[in-house]
């Protein structure tokens, strides 16, 4: 069996302008700082969850996590996991929304 071979296509035809303005960089390492996003994360979810949920029990109920940890998110203790985070944008089209709405009023 072979293995896949990572291939660089160039094209000499276009020429790259080295004196032409650039546009300002879009990545979102300039738009987001990594550490204050994870010290604002357990804000960020109870934000959510109090958004979207009635109680810590709903919360609870439908992550299938003990009361407590609903409990530590609810009152913004601590955040989810990934594997909670991937199962709230699986099942709430809502939610990226919410959390981009968020980093744009921390930005």
């Amino acid at each position: 069996m072979s293995r896949a071979r990572l291939t660089l296509i160039v094209n000499n035809d276009v020429s790259c302008l080295q004196d032409a303005p650039r546009a300002g960089q879009k990545s979102w390492s300039n738009k987001l700082d990594p550490y204050a996003l994870k010290t604002s994360a357990a804000v960020l979810w109870s934000g959510y969850f109090r958004t979207r949920f009635h109680s810590p029990r709903e919360v609870a109920l439908f992550c299938d996590v003990s009361f407590q940890t609903a409990l530590n998110w609810w009152g913004a203790v601590t955040a989810p996991a990934s594997h909670i985070a991937v199962l709230v944008m699986l099942t709430d089209p809502a939610a990226p929304a919410y959390f981009a709405a968020e980093l744009e009023q921390a930005a």
